[in-house]
């Protein structure tokens, strides 16, 4: 009787003991809602990290009812504060961004010259880390004939690989291999000679190659000689004289751009300069806070042209008188900027507009014999953009209307006022285009070919 009165009076202690405990963890469940996995956890750098991912229990909540806060970036190492808030209550952890791994370090055996400069790179197949790795010997090269090579990976914090591998040593007497074919480029081009030249050697993938070019004239044509040096890694060199033709293109396309300058003009010479292209820029008077642009285009090749000062048809149309003393004023504004007046013309609405006889009957052909009496030349064009549509041509129309030209000489007529950003988005394309069809592009000059409408007024 006695034994089943402490055994009850002990259940009863029990039971009121795991009553208490319940209680107090319900209570610190309820003052500390959020458990997470970790207040310090660790990320490899340049690995992606989720803060929701060290939520390990929301007590009387849902995780998604969880809003945090702080930021992590795991491409830098360092130490992140993040905040859990559920309400009024604020857990915060600090997420250690690390670099822990060693480089992922490949070899392979290697082969070179007796008097080579052996470098740790030229036993390395691969090497991967998520930051930059510096590599050396762990103990230099002797002169042996075969040797084991031991080479060291160190990323820039401070985790190592090391790999072995072999080292051959041979005696390498052999010159690399000039290919002389001759080279053909165009005048006024500027040649990357090296693009040009193969050279092969018994032991070096990469002999280094010196190139003079200084007898080579490429504004000129004719035939001439370039200078090559090829040097192998254990120093052996050969020499070799390559012939250079200059010759004149005959595919040539010449891109002409009306009513600048504008704020489009700088956006356009980028384009020409990144892809090699000369242009011919054929400007007025009306946006003269662009005239910078004028010396700049000219600066960079390209050729400066007159159209008109004010491009007001009545006015420019209303007599030959007024069409020069319009012309002279344009003319006069250029010259100001590049220090040289221009011969190259280009007519308001072209030699073949009929406008002009709104305001004045037969002055395009009166002006077709006048201009070259007083020794300038006008230009047409062969092609069309199809820019002056509207404002916005879609680039895509624009690029199909000036790439359907497949004369030997193409002048294509766009225009560079400020509304004509979509002329700007299409000419890398257009460019693009014509090169792979074997066309260079020119700026006019004394020796292009004279593009004229049939005058109709």
């Amino acid at each position: 009787m006695i034994n089943k009165r402490k055994k009850d009076k002990f259940g009863n202690g029990l039971i009121a003991f795991l009553f208490i405990c319940i209680i107090f963890l319900l209570c610190y469940a309820f003052k500390n809602p959020i458990l997470l996995y970790s207040s310090n956890p660790e990320v490899e750098i340049n690995h992606e990290y989720d803060p929701k991912d060290n939520i390990q229990q929301v007590f009387f909540h849902s995780n998604s009812d969880v809003k945090i806060s702080g930021d992590i970036n795991t491409n830098k190492i360092g130490k992140y504060e993040i905040t859990y808030q559920l309400k009024n209550y604020k857990k915060t952890c600090k997420v250690s961004v690390k670099d822990t791994k060693a480089p992922d370090l490949k070899l392979k055996a290697y082969k070179a010259g007796m008097k080579e400069d052996v470098k740790p790179e030229s036993f390395v197949e691969s090497v991967k880390d998520d930051s930059k790795v510096s590599l050396s010997f762990k103990k230099k090269p002797t002169k042996d004939k075969k040797q084991t090579i031991t080479i060291i990976a160190k990323d820039e914090h401070g985790n190592k690989a090391m790999k072995e591998t072999t080292l051959t040593l041979v005696k390498d007497i052999e010159k690399p291999i000039i290919h002389t074919d001759t080279i053909s480029v165009y005048v006024g081009s500027k040649p990357n000679y090296k693009s040009y030249i193969e050279v092969t050697d018994n032991m070096d993938s990469k002999p280094k190659i010196k190139i003079d070019s200084s007898k080579v004239k490429t504004k000129k044509t004719g035939t001439y000689k370039l200078l090559v040096t090829a040097t192998d890694r254990s120093g052996n060199k050969a020499k070799a004289k390559i012939n250079v033709t200059v010759e004149e293109p005959s595919k040539v396309v010449y891109m002409t751009f009306d009513d600048g300058p504008s704020e489009n003009t700088d956006k356009i010479l980028k384009i020409l300069k990144k892809y090699d292209a000369k242009a011919t820029f054929f400007v007025t008077g009306n946006n003269q806070k662009y005239n910078s642009s004028i010396k700049k285009a000219a600066d960079q090749g390209n050729t400066i042209a007159l159209h008109t000062y004010t491009h007001d048809y009545a006015n420019v149309y209303s007599s030959t008188t007024a069409y020069f003393e319009d012309l002279q004023k344009v003319s006069d504004m250029v010259k100001q900027i590049t220090g040289k007046a221009p011969k190259y013309i280009r007519f308001p609405g072209g030699s073949s507009n009929t406008i002009s006889a709104q305001y004045s009957q037969g002055i395009m052909s009166a002006l077709d014999n006048m201009v070259h009496e007083r020794g300038y030349e006008y230009f047409d064009w062969n092609c069309s953009s199809g820019d002056a549509a509207s404002n916005t041509v879609p680039a895509q129309d624009i690029v199909r209307n000036a790439t359907s030209c497949d004369y030997e000489q193409i002048m294509i007529l766009f225009h560079d006022s400020s509304p004509k950003t979509t002329t700007v988005e299409a000419l890398p394309e257009i460019i693009k285009s014509y090169k792979e069809r074997g066309y260079v592009f020119k700026g006019i000059c004394d020796d292009t070919p004279i593009f004229h409408h049939g005058v109709n007024n």
